[in-house]
């Protein structure tokens, strides 16, 4: 998804900075990224950094900072992370905390120095876009923070018992954030800083085909109806529901079906009025579906098996 995301926002006129631990696939990932650029001024930069590590995500922000004639980024989108698929009793023990470092906590270290830099600068130039900014009474443009989570913090299914709490995480932490981040409200020489979060179901990706090796098959079963999305699809989506202006975005209608019951206290997208009128009816719907995903489970616990339908790219 990450690299399909950078190609898409080079399609749009951005400068970007790409990460990952994997230096060949880095490489080929930003050479991927320059070819969807529009416009010379555009640059690209690539960092090889492992974001489980909370000093590397200060390294990261303070290179590209660096990189970019000491101005800190505007947007900054996580999307690294890793499913572990796996019945909760046969996940190895070491999965759980591979699990909450890849997901969680690359997400959570990039973050903090993300908000550090652009809340907290070290060094006055940090605390400013462009000269013009600081000589006019008019706010700048807000800064993103954009967490990937899953559609699973919905709704949790069998078999992802490793995967879908911390990912549900990236929830409260995105609508932490929201309140949060409304102490440091936006000032000629400090732009404000918007936080989102991203729900996507199934990707089709390469990931994707190496998890089904190993997933249970009622994990299989009950999927079935997640049709699925290419990492373009996702990306674009995604895009869409942010320059709407959407702080909880999910990329497909089965996803935005599953939110309307789980919205809880997040921000409603608009108005909120279609989330809230839909959501009384989800609420609804829910109880059959879990009604349904039991009975399904439960057959399959007393040797009951049943024909998995075969996911389709596209």
């Amino acid at each position: 998804m990450g690299r399909s995301v950078a190609r898409l926002l080079a399609q749009k006129g951005a400068s970007v900075v790409i990460v990952a631990r994997n230096i060949t696939r880095l490489e080929e990932a930003l050479e991927h990224t320059a070819a969807g650029a529009i416009q010379k001024s555009q640059r690209f930069h690539s960092i090889s950094a492992d974001l489980t590590s909370p000093t590397e995500a200060a390294r990261v922000l303070s290179e590209t900072t660096t990189w970019n004639n000491n101005t800190p980024p505007d947007i900054v989108w996580t999307c690294a992370g890793s499913s572990y698929p796996s019945l909760f009793i046969d996940t190895p023990v070491s999965q759980f905390q591979s699990q909450f470092e890849s997901n969680y906590l690359s997400a959570a270290y990039i973050a903090h120095a993300a908000l550090q830099l652009w809340l907290k600068p070290s060094h006055p130039e940090t605390s400013t876009t462009t000269k013009q900014t600081t000589s006019s009474s008019i706010p700048p443009p807000p800064r993103h923070i954009i967490f990937t989570s899953s559609v699973l913090a919905f709704y949790p299914l069998v078999g992802y018992s490793p995967y879908t709490p911390v990912k549900s995480s990236l929830r409260t932490l995105t609508d932490t954030l929201s309140q949060e981040l409304l102490l440091y409200p936006s000032t000629p020489t400090r732009p404000a800083v918007i936080p989102h979060c991203v729900f996507p179901a199934t990707i089709f990706t390469q990931s994707y085909v190496e998890e089904n090796k190993t997933k249970h098959p009622i994990t299989l079963k009950l999927e079935e109806d997640d049709k699925g999305q290419t990492p373009e699809e996702v990306a674009e989506a995604s895009v869409r529901g942010l320059e709407r202006g959407e702080e909880m975005v999910t990329t497909e209608w089965l996803g935005g079906l599953m939110w309307t019951g789980a919205m809880g206290g997040s921000r409603k997208r608009g108005w909120g009025v279609w989330d809230t009128v839909v959501g009384w009816v989800v609420l609804v719907v829910f109880g059959w579906v879990r009604w349904d995903m039991d009975r399904t489970v439960r057959r399959w616990g007393r040797g009951v098996r049943m024909e998995i339908k075969p996911k389709v790219k596209g």
